[in-house]
């Protein structure tokens, strides 16, 4: 189990295309403060060379069909949005 599941749990109750979270959003869903990295590098949010790298924060999104989109390192914001088909629960 990684740190990340209820981010994917999340992720996969999200019915829009598109779902925006402030970084405080996300620390909430988690239960945990997100690492400093996430606060300083906007890689830290990357889709695909995070998931070759073995980033268990991409693993999260991405198994939940999304991708991360725009990212604000000074509003501490972070957009994703789907790139698979929603599956009804």
């Amino acid at each position: 189990m990684s740190i990340y599941d209820p981010l994917r749990v999340k992720l996969e109750c999200v019915r829009e295309r598109c779902v925006a979270f402030t970084f405080a959003e996300i620390e909430e869903i988690l239960g945990r403060p997100l690492p400093r990295s996430a606060y300083r590098f906007s890689a830290w949010w990357g889709n695909e060379s995070a998931l070759k790298a073995g980033h268990s924060q991409a693993r999260a999104w991405t198994s939940a069909g999304f991708k991360t989109g725009s990212v604000s390192l000074s509003r501490k914001t972070i957009e994703f949005h789907r790139i698979s088909p929603r599956v009804a629960p």
